[in-house]
């Protein structure tokens, strides 16, 4: 039984980028036995499909259409599916890079594109393909040449992407938080759930946080993701229960405890009460 790998970018090499534009196709052939099985990264990742196909991104095959680009966050869950093309672009890049120059990028980055919020990716109209294609190359120009002052050039260059893709998500989902004051309330319950994963915290304590009622919560919650507050703070312990079960170095016992769980049984209950399977069932099945 294998466990989930998990791969990182230049780890601890502060004297590299931290940034890499890698074609998808020759990649995925390259690394054939890892891609195809579950890992993740320590770093973050877009990925542009430009063929049709499918992704696996925590526990759920993804179809998805040509030209889609997908965000995958530090940790996430994931594999290439090996009965799909897998061409395109992979961007990875790391926290230290992109707050290189401005250290709340990342922050803004995971309120805006890496929120779990709706669909996995975006696809990219056929208006907007010259521009992103143009984007891309010369990125990649950089990377290659590596002429005087290429670190910020590249930095610049993968923030207008990253603007460019905020603009089509914006058109495709015409909410936001600039918009919207709920759409931000949604996001922050969510990385609130999140910062209080290791407890157990009741809806009208997460609704005193964010200076709302429940009622008021509810009401979002419904409206954004189609559940209650209470469904989402299970869906995202289970989530991370389950991400954290892919890692044979902690026990089921450590894993409770970390999860706010005062016994490990309760634990196997809360789980098999979400999945249908006990935590170590679901273990064998994945790993």
């Amino acid at each position: 039984m294998e466990k989930v790998k998990e791969y990182h970018l230049h780890k601890e090499d502060h004297s590299q980028l931290h940034f890499e534009l890698k074609d998808a196709r020759p990649y995925f052939l390259d690394n054939y036995d890892h891609a195809i099985k579950a890992h993740r990264h320590s770093f973050y990742q877009l990925v542009w499909f430009t063929s049709a196909g499918r992704h696996y991104v925590d526990y759920e095959i993804v179809e998805h259409p040509e030209n889609t680009v997908f965000f995958l966050k530090k940790g996430q869950i994931h594999y290439f599916c090996s009965d799909s093309k897998n061409e395109g672009y992979l961007f990875h890049f790391n926290d230290s890079f992109i707050n290189k120059f401005d250290s709340d990028t990342e922050n803004r980055l995971n309120y805006l594109l890496f929120n779990e919020i709706g669909n996995a990716f975006i696809e990219l109209p056929e208006d907007k393909l010259i521009k992103f294609k143009q984007l891309s190359v010369l990125i990649a120009d950089e990377l290659k040449d590596k002429e005087y002052n290429y670190v910020q050039q590249i930095y610049c260059l993968f923030q207008s992407l990253l603007t460019f893709i905020k603009r089509i998500k914006q058109e495709q989902q015409p909410i936001s938080y600039f918009t919207d004051i709920d759409y931000g309330i949604i996001i922050r319950f969510k990385q609130l759930i999140d910062k209080n994963i290791h407890t157990f915290l009741s809806i009208d304590m997460y609704s005193d946080l964010l200076g709302i009622s429940s009622k008021k919560l509810t009401t979002i919650s419904k409206k954004y993701l189609s559940t209650t507050p209470a469904n989402v703070v299970h869906s995202i312990k289970i989530l991370t229960a389950k991400r954290l079960l892919c890692n044979h170095k902690l026990t089921i016992k450590e894993i409770a405890y970390d999860l706010g769980f005062n016994q490990p049984t309760y634990f196997t209950k809360y789980f098999k009460k979400h999945t249908g399977q006990k935590p170590k069932e679901f273990q064998n099945q994945v790993l």
